[in-house]
Order: structure tokens, then sequence, then C-alpha cells
């Protein structure tokens, strides 16, 4: 095992602590010399007074300031970020799991896309056997092994108080085999943390930030190399140092061609891996990671069609499902909750004596990279006995959208839709509700895979008395008070305080599945072998507050493609604009999604058949936030002595 650098770099230049943020420039000026990419000495920077140390942001936001003018002041510019809902991806702080909405499309990468030498192994026991001895491999040679000081040998697990935690593995002595994949040597493992830079999307920053949520990059870049620090401490990286540096985004993070830049400068920093990732332009900066053989995890990866992932294996790794596999369960929960017959949980009685007739009101971009997720969900629909009759695709402008949701509303009404589906970004629903009521229009309101639109930060900006007909499917889990979260109660139980950034739900799952893929790797890294160490990974989680994970061949989805999706269940939820409590900000107030059936989530080909099993709208078998952990998620392991 090994710690993180003390000292971590900032796009390839040392500075503080470790971590990476990408940057958006365009080709050309990815070739440009910079003067701030010239190398800094570790012992010069060592030597300097603490207090003539620059910000570790300061050089680079210095020398891209004349960049960013120019994009402010051209079509480009930060006016455009008005029209993003990519600024969003920063509110999945709020939410264990960051992912909801889809990206689709051209992935914009090489034509010769790279995809992995080795293909992956299906079988489970055989894929068990060739990695590391754990537990589970123990139990299939019939062999008696010392998994160490930091096993739970009761669960097989590393003794951290997660019950994500990884399977436990032998305690690494030898040879680890050197350099066995770029960014790899015998003494490090290079990996590249992306951040976005607030200051170059000043419209976004102050969205996000009237949420209550923190959008500085330093506190973020802290938060990652706290947690960084814990899995270093007790997963194997055998005999390697895990060095993650630091880069902040240089433009939009719709701004493809700034994305594909960015990648390119990554790129020739050889990092093994990627954390982090312009949202908006996933599809083409992990696709032009992946094509150069780096691991893309978290919002470099996360959204993506399971065609793109699969094109690209085994490089991309999301956090949440897919979206293929969200629009399924989307699809499975409204076709049982909602199919055929009388829309009688719509607002007012005319329009619950009549028979239901769908729309789906769906986000698109401007050249048409959800096109294909709106027809998965669709057929997903179909599958389900739901014939959507009204198709209605939105391109996201602020400052248009309250004429856009009239312009929507009016559509819907003229093809007596009763029944709307959305699935988008967390804005139009406040725009279409506030619209309806104006209209006088009270259908019922179905929530698809949307962004964010299952949290009350937003649900509390939509029109309350449309809004108490809502529900619909929750990928987000049930939660509880910040004490009581998962990503919380492990930076407290190793630090004794809370993570610097507030964002710390979005901020840990792919610094855990980073150290997740090398410590059941085995000593020869490469990203066939992190595939595999994935794929090792056991079903994880299952409940209303801690979702369901696993990848690869577990069964979840079918095992005739691998899994490169993560968590995947979801739960039945719905709006009561009466109930008290806090947002996922903190903010106290009424409303709050009920989560039916205590917040019980379910797997594909696994939900309630009907809106009665299902217990919609029966507030006495719902929670709204859980008071008590489950019991497998409790733990009283000591503390390691990292500092505070």
């Amino acid at each position: 095992m090994s710690t993180t650098d003390d000292e971590p770099e900032v796009n390839g230049k040392s500075d503080t602590p470790d971590a990476t943020e990408a940057s958006d420039t365009t080709d050309a000026e990815a070739d440009a010399p910079d003067p701030t990419d010239a190398p800094v000495e570790a012992e010069a920077e060592a030597d300097a007074p603490a207090a003539s140390k620059p910000s570790r942001l300061e050089a680079q936001r210095s020398a891209r300031e004349a960049d960013r003018t120019a994009r402010t002041q051209g079509s480009g510019g930060w006016l455009r970020s008005a029209k993003r809902y990519g600024p969003f991806v920063a509110v999945a702080i709020v939410v264990v799991v960051a992912i909801a909405i889809f990206s689709g499309g051209d992935d914009g990468g090489d034509d010769d896309a790279a995809t992995g030498g080795d293909p992956a192994v299906t079988d489970e026991d055989e894929l068990v056997r060739s990695g590391p001895m754990t537990p589970a491999r123990a139990e299939l040679e019939s062999v008696d092994v010392d998994f160490g000081p930091t096993c739970d040998t009761e669960l097989g697990r590393v003794a951290i108080p997660t019950m994500y935690s990884a399977p436990c593995v032998e305690p690494f002595d030898g040879d680890n085999g050197g350099a066995t994949s770029p960014g790899v040597t015998g003494d490090e493992i290079v990996v590249v943390r992306y951040e976005t830079d607030p200051d170059v999307d000043p419209v976004g920053a102050a969205l996000v930030r009237a949420t209550g949520v923190d959008v500085d990059p330093d506190t973020a870049f802290e938060t990652v190399h706290d947690y960084a620090a814990i899995f270093a401490e007790y997963y194997e990286t055998y005999g390697r140092e895990v060095r993650i540096v630091d880069y902040l985004g240089s433009g939009a993070s719709d701004d493809e061609e700034a994305a594909r830049a960015d990648a390119v400068e990554i790129a020739d920093m050889e990092p093994f891996a990627v954390i982090g990732g312009p949202f908006q332009s996933s599809s083409v900066f992990g696709a032009e990671l992946a094509s150069r053989d780096i691991v893309c995890i978290g919002p470099c990866a996360n959204t993506l069609p399971d065609e793109v992932t699969t094109e690209h294996e085994p490089y991309m790794w999301q956090i949440g499902p897919s979206p293929d596999q969200a629009a399924q369960m989307a699809g499975e929960l409204i076709g049982n909750l909602a199919g055929p017959g009388k829309a009688t949980l719509a607002g007012d009685p005319a329009t619950q004596a009549k028979d239901r007739r769908y729309a789906l009101v769906h986000y698109n971009t401007e050249d048409g990279t959800h096109s294909a997720v709106a027809e998965a969900l669709t057929d997903a629909l179909t599958d389900n006995g739901v014939d959507v009759t009204t198709d209605i695709e939105f391109i996201l402008d602020p400052a248009t959208i309250q004429e856009d949701a009239r312009t929507l509303l009016a559509r819907l009404e003229d093809d007596g839709v009763t029944t709307v589906i959305f699935y988008g970004d967390p804005l139009m629903p406040k725009a279409l509700t506030e619209e309806a009521t104006a209209q006088d229009y009270h259908p019922e309101w179905i929530l698809g895979p949307a962004l964010y639109a299952d949290t009350a930060v937003f649900a509390r900006t939509f029109d309350q008395a449309q809004w108490a007909n809502g529900f619909g499917i929750g990928l987000t889990p049930l939660r509880g008070e910040d004490a009581s979260s998962d990503s919380w109660l492990l930076h407290d139980w190793a630090y004794g305080r809370e993570p610097a950034n507030n964002a710390y739900a979005a901020i840990l799952p792919p610094v855990r599945y980073l150290f997740q893929g090398i410590h059941l790797a085995g000593q020869e890294l490469t990203p066939e072998t992190f595939r595999d160490g994935m794929f090792r990974y056991p079903i994880s989680g299952g409940y209303p507050s801690r979702p369901q994970f696993s990848f690869g061949f577990h069964g979840v989805w079918g095992d005739d493609a691998p899994d490169y999706g993560g968590s995947e269940d979801a739960a039945v939820i719905w709006w009561d604009p009466e109930a008290p409590g806090t947002d996922e900000t903190g903010q106290e107030g009424e409303g709050l999604y009920r989560f039916a059936n205590g917040g019980e989530r379910y797997t594909i080909g696994n939900f309630p058949e009907n809106a009665e099993e299902a217990g919609l709208f029966v507030e006495p078998d719902s929670l709204t936030i859980v008071d008590e952990l489950p019991p497998e998620a409790v733990f009283d392991y000591p503390a390691p002595d990292l500092g505070s």
C-alpha cells in the first residue's frame, strides 16, 4: 500500500494536494507553448517561503486570462453558459448518485477508437481465480490466507466504514512488474483530476452557488486528496504511489473543441487514468482519452450510451446507470404504475376522467446528441405498453425558457395530452409547471430519468400545485442528514471533520472506483486488468439510502454485454409540497420527495406491478429523509492517523 504525494500538481506543475481538472483550449492553443507549463522543481517549491507561494491555480488562471477574455467577447463566450445545464453537474454534491441525464450521438473521437486488447472474462469463478488473492479466491482454492490487519475477515472486505468497501486482498510483497502501462511505473500511478473553473462559467457558477453548492476548485481538490489518502492507506496499490495531478478546466462544459483540446493536453501528461471532465462534452472528452488508451472515470464518461462505452471498452466507467439502463428502468416503472387507463393521477376531475394520452418531453442539443437515448426511452415505454403519441424535444435556453414552455404547453393541450413524461434538466419543469397553471392545464406529471429534477433543491422551485401530482423514478437514493451519508461518514471517520467541499457525495465515487480497480487488478496494472478488477467487485448496496452497484457480468442487465454503468436500481418517488425538512444543500423548507414503500429500490424486472403495490401516494408507508442507517452500513473500525 502507498500514500499519495504531499505536494500535488496543477496541470503538471507542483503546487498542493493531488487532483486534476481539464482545460478548454483549442487545438492550436494546445499545441502552442504555455509559459506556465515549464517544470517546477519540487526542491525549489519546497524551499520557497509558504507566504510567497501562489495559489495552486493562480498561475494557470493568469496564463489563460487572454484566452478567456477572447471567449467571453465572442460568440462562444460566457453568454453561452446561460444556455447550458452542464453547470448543474456541480449539484451532484447533494446527491449520492450523481448521474441521471443522458448524452448520445457521435462520440467525437478518432475513427480508430481504442479498445482493450484482451476480452473480458465472463465466467465469475474464472475471473476471481485469475486475479489477486481475495477471500472469494481463497474459498474457491480451499486455502487459508492472512489478509492483514486492514481486513474485516468476517465480511471479507477492507475495514473502512462503508458497505462499498472492496474485498480484501493478500498484502503484496514482491516485483510489481515495473512500467506495465502508460502512466504506470514501478513506483507510481499517475492520475489526472479534472475540475471545472467557475471563473470561466460565471453565470453557471452563480446559478449553482444559489443552491448552496460550493463551486470552489481548491476545496474540491482538497476533498479529492483527502479521500485518496484514505484509500491509499487501506487499499493495495502493489508498491506504487498514486499521484493525482490537479487540472483546471479552461472552457465551457459544452465546448467540444475545448474539451477535445483538453483531452489532448492531458494525454500529453501521460496519465493512466482521468477522473472528472466537462459534463456536456463527455462524449468528446472521454472518447479522445479512450482513443489514447487512458482510463476515464466519472464525469468524463458519465451519461454515455452503452454503444459508446462498449466501443471504447475498457476505458469508460460511469458512476450511475447508463442512459440505456435508466431508460429500461423508467419504461418498466411507468408502464406498471401508469399504463393505459384513466388518468386518475391528474390534477383535476375532468382530466382524471379521460383515457391516458402520453407525451414525452425531452431535452436535446442543437446537433441532436440526445436523440438516440430519447428513442431508447420511447422503445422502453412501448415495450411496457405505453404508446407515446406526442414527442416534443426542447433545447434549454434560460433566456427564452418561459416562452419555450408556453409553446410546449400549447402543443400538449392541442394534442389532448393527459400524461406528460419528462426527462431533461432541472430548470424546464419550473417553467412548464408554471405555464400549465397559467393555462389552467392539469395533467399527470411523470418524472423519467432526469438531471436533478428528482432532488428537493430544484423541485421546490416548480409550481407546487402542479407538482403535487408529480411522480416517477428516483435514481438518487433516500437521503438522511449529512452525518448519515456514506461520503460524510467516511471523511469524518478518517479526519474527525466534514469535507472541505460540500460536493463530497459527487467527489467520492470516482476516487473510490479508481482505487477499487487498482486494488483488485493485481500487480500488473493495465486498462484491461483494471477492468477485470472492477468486474471482480461483488454486487454491493441495494438499500434505500445505499444504491446497488456492480460492473461486468453479474446478471443484473443480462450477460450479453459487459456492464460499465455503476448504480443499477431505483425507487418510486412522488412530490409532497407540504413535507417539511431540509433539501440536499441543508436549506430548511417545505416540499420533499416521498420514497414509496420506505424507499425500497428495484432492479430491472423487479419493479412493482401497479401503483397500489408500489405504495404510490400512500404517505404512511413512505419516507422523505431516513433517520437511521441500515445495520449493514454501521461499522466500528479504528480510525487511521491521517491528520486533521
